[in-house]
């Protein structure tokens, strides 16, 4: 009896975790003559996936942020893609990013001159750009 509830509280814990590592952001930009994307995939654990491409994105390279900060950028861009959902006006060049969570994706993409992007996404996009351009990525194996 003792091991049953053992193991539906230890199920319960896996399935709260692996819930919480589901969470992550993407950000990036694209467009161009040749129209391929830089996206930077940070999850809640602080990994930092690299991948260019075009359409889906193969992710081919991996750094670390601290898991405060990887947290932080994830809280932020969830609260500006939550309440700027609608923002959708690439321009030929293009920046975004997107939260995701439980495969629900949310996106906001700017870079036409006649939508000019709000203020917050724009510090927030640089401030996150900043810190993972200070990384040294690996190639996955």
């Amino acid at each position: 009896m003792k091991l049953s509830y053992t193991l539906l509280i230890l199920s319960f814990f896996l399935s709260v975790v692996s819930n919480a590592q589901e969470k992550n952001i993407t950000i990036g930009s694209g467009g161009g003559f040749a129209g391929t994307s830089t996206v930077y995939k940070i999850t809640s654990s602080g990994k930092v996936f690299k991948g260019k491409g075009i359409g889906e994105i193969k992710y081919t390279e991996c750094s670390k942020i601290k898991k405060a900060h990887a947290l932080k950028y994830i809280q932020s861009v969830a609260e500006q893609t939550q309440s700027n959902e609608q923002f959708n006006h690439p321009g030929n060049l293009y920046y975004f990013f997107g939260y995701n969570e439980n495969s629900k994706d949310r996106k906001v993409t700017w870079g036409d001159a006649e939508h000019p992007i709000p203020e917050s996404i724009q510090k927030l996009y640089q401030e996150i750009n900043t810190a993972i351009s200070a990384l040294r990525f690996k190639p996955i194996k």
